[in-house]
């Protein structure tokens, strides 16, 4: 990762993830050529993109001194199961604050479970947004300074511009992985939910230059919210490189087609994608975030680029999420044994 050397960077990942054709997937759809950049595959607690961020999120709280983290998030993000993840290989303490809404009974399974055995601290709170969490983490760090711990908050989903600062790496590995492979990228497709990748890669094409086409599908917030926010953060991040670089409104290209009923809800399409892709290709996607982004890759790939153009799905990981959908994913084939 090109990054000055004043920006930290805690060794979480490894780097690069594959880049992977999906020939069978491509030749039953037609239209354009899909690709997967497997960042399921980042090696740390079942793995995801979010490892990327957290390398500079980390790097930051080592460097201020902190022996604890802090983050929220829902019960099914991947962002906080990775930052406990995170915690326990770097030796740090971690705290996740976690909505619940309406003080409902929270299953130990997917990303939840995980939180249990990576050792985390779980602090519930019974809100109805997921920006009700930040006043909830603040609080918890005040008890944690009263006590004489060194608290480092890190933002739901890692959306900060040190962040995004983490996704550069993922745009320099895909330029030169493009090369390799004698293509051009015509777009890169994938889930945007706090809207921190999304800021990372636009800020990943201005550091090297190939300002490659970034389409976000958002899988919780609507574009009026998610475009000013990923706005905000590339400026703020490329100030933190000493870049001075500024974005247009309509370079943030950010889709709203694919949430179906809302966060965290199966929509048909998305378990239809689940379904296609492990059985042409033997790839595991998620009901909350890869599914529905796979089936906007799918649909974008049909209507809206040619035959010869290639489309990047960057699979942002969620495979823990799987096994908290047993009974949407069995669904319709329980006769099948």
């Amino acid at each position: 990762m090109t990054l000055p050397d004043h920006v930290p960077v805690a060794a979480l990942g490894e780097y690069p993830t594959p880049l992977q054709e999906l020939k069978r997937l491509s030749s039953r759809l037609g239209g354009a050529r899909l690709w997967v950049k497997r960042d399921d595959l980042t090696g740390l607690a079942f793995g995801g993109s979010k490892t990327r961020s957290l390398g500079t999120l980390f790097g930051r709280a080592l460097a201020d001194g902190a022996d604890t983290v802090i983050t929220c998030g829902p019960t099914t993000s991947n962002h906080v199961r990775l930052t406990a993840a995170a915690a326990s290989r770097l030796g740090l303490n971690v705290v996740l604050v976690l909505r619940r809404p309406s003080g409902a009974p929270v299953p130990l399974q997917g990303n939840m479970l995980l939180n249990h055995v990576l050792g985390a601290r779980l602090v519930y709170a019974d809100v109805d947004s997921l920006a009700e969490l930040e006043p909830a983490m603040e609080r918890v760090a005040r008890e944690l300074k009263d006590q004489g711990a060194k608290p480092f908050i890190i933002p739901g989903g890692g959306y900060s511009p040190v962040g995004a600062l983490g996704y550069v790496g993922l745009v320099q590995e895909l330029v030169q992985q493009s090369e390799d492979a004698g293509i051009g990228i015509d777009a890169m497709v994938f889930a945007s939910g706090s809207g921190c990748i999304q800021s990372g890669l636009l800020l990943g094409g201005m550091v090297s230059g190939a300002r490659l086409p970034v389409i976000g599908l958002t899988i919780n917030r609507s574009v009026a919210e998610l475009r000013p926010r990923i706005l905000h953060d590339v400026e703020a991040a490329a100030r933190l490189i000493g870049l001075d670089a500024t974005l247009a409104e309509e370079e943030v290209r950010v889709l709203d087609d694919y949430i179906g009923a809302g966060y965290a809800i199966p929509s048909d399409a998305g378990m239809a994608a689940i379904d296609l892709l492990a059985r042409t290709e033997g790839l595991l996607l998620d009901p909350c975030y890869t599914g529905k982004s796979m089936a906007g890759a799918m649909d974008l790939a049909v209507r809206h680029f040619k035959p010869g153009q290639n489309i990047v799905f960057i699979h942002t990981g969620g495979t823990p999420g799987v096994f908290s959908y047993a009974e949407q994913l069995a669904g319709a084939r329980a006769d099948d044994a």
